[in-house]
């Protein structure tokens, strides 16, 4: 079943500075060179084998099965743990789900005997379309019934197989099917919103939103190195770096913003001018997910309040 848990369930996270004269897991103080600085950095490669990390945060092989975790500070922000892509993100910016993948959405479920995707069950029998699958690409994302027989179910992905195009593969699931399903049914793969190694969050586009925004990141977080696969089969071939890093969801933060706004209590929503902004949101293009706590001066950060 997919891990459902309490606020605080979980070891705390520290993802402030500590210094080499002050090494514990405390807030940034005195003028020492910090020993650790921001995100928390782990190497957890494609194959799930944990290696010493040789990066600026913490080491954790646990974070990526923390991956969308909702964390509370002292003070009520709710944070979230998230993978960056590969492009290093600044604090105080706006970042979006990974960009949707068309290609896998709406496939072909297969029933043969030995994988009949029955009630109470964890693996489906897939057909790939036209699009080679990578190894574990929607690995913490989720399985949506899109259509015909037990449409409706989302069901936590625990792993997947490659595939070429137009192959089948299996799909392990950490939720058991809720309702049995037959030839009729389509199925869409879709990422897990905070991220995943090769398909992290990005910085908040100016263009067309390509996934649903999902916090203001608390810290800098360093840049992922993707893992490479065999073009033809999905085959691992080499091992990808993640970095793991905090964002704001709910709650006070310091973000970007691209107007200037006389009125605390305004409506913000995503930009669609500046990368990783808010603007003022409006009731048909830009919808709402917090608003101004002070007087807002476009070009700089500002204090708002999230919804997400």
């Amino acid at each position: 079943m997919s891990r459902i848990s309490q606020y605080g369930s979980t070891t705390n996270i520290t993802p402030f500075l500590s210094s080499q004269a002050n090494t514990g897991n405390t807030n940034y103080v005195g003028t020492a060179t910090p020993a650790v600085i921001y995100e928390a950095n782990s190497n957890i490669p494609a194959n799930s084998v944990p290696q010493n990390s040789t990066g600026t945060g913490f080491y954790d092989p646990s974070f990526v099965t923390y991956v969308g975790q909702k964390f509370l500070t002292s003070d009520g922000r709710e944070l979230a743990l998230v993978v960056n892509g590969a492009t290093a993100l600044v604090s105080g910016v706006l970042v979006q789900a990974p960009a949707e993948v068309t290609a896998f959405e709406k496939l072909a479920m297969t029933v043969p005997a030995a994988t009949p995707a029955t009630a109470g069950t964890t693996q489906i029998l897939v057909t790939n379309g036209a699009t080679v699958l990578n190894v574990n690409q929607f690995q913490g994302g989720y399985l949506l019934t899109a259509s015909g027989t037990g449409i409706g179910q989302m069901l936590k992905i625990a792993s997947h197989a490659p595939a070429a195009a137009s192959a089948t593969f299996i799909v392990n699931l950490e939720d058991a099917i809720y309702t049995t399903l037959d030839a009729t049914t389509k199925v869409s793969l879709v990422y897990n919103p905070y991220g995943v190694l090769g398909a992290g969050v990005i910085i908040s586009p100016t263009s067309t939103a390509t996934g649903g925004p999902v916090g203001v990141t608390l810290t800098p977080i360093a840049a992922s190195t993707a893992a490479t696969y065999n073009g033809t089969t999905g085959a691992l071939t080499a091992n990808g770096v993640a970095q793991y890093g905090l964002v704001i969801t709910h709650g006070p933060a310091s973000c970007l913003v691209d107007s200037t706004v006389t009125n605390v209590g305004y409506p913000l929503g995503v930009s669609k001018t500046t990368a990783g902004t808010v603007g003022v949101a409006t009731l048909t293009t830009v919808p709402q997910i917090g608003v101004s706590m002070q007087t807002l001066t476009s070009a700089n950060n500002g204090l708002i309040y999230l919804f997400l």
